[in-house]
């Protein structure tokens, strides 16, 4: 696809990074001017990411014996019912690690 700006360059798709949040994406960039379009799919994806990096919570890891603990913020615990001595399973997951309350 010609560049809609230039319409010289070629229009390839890249990878690049949003740095100050560590989020990828695709788009598309010109060969000849550098100018870079998103398609709509594109576009969604990205803005999933960003979806779910807001509703993220900063959490703290704490040294426990020779384990590591987790502090879960009080309104996350409250709405998955989680107490002190409540049973949860953690796998691995393709973005780090999952925990599930049982």
């Amino acid at each position: 696809m010609k560049c809609p700006v230039c319409q010289k360059g070629s229009m390839e798709k890249k990878k690049e990074i949003i740095k100050q949040d560590g989020i990828e994406f695709e788009a598309y960039k010109c060969t000849k001017c550098g100018e870079e379009i998103m398609t709509m799919p594109q576009l969604k994806v990205l803005a999933g990411k960003y979806r779910k990096l807001r509703n993220a919570k900063d959490i703290i890891f704490s040294k426990w014996g020779n384990s590591i603990a987790v502090r879960i913020p009080s309104d996350i615990a409250d709405e998955y019912n989680i107490s002190a001595g409540t049973h949860g399973t953690l796998t691995r997951d393709k973005e780090g690690i999952k925990i599930i309350p049982t």
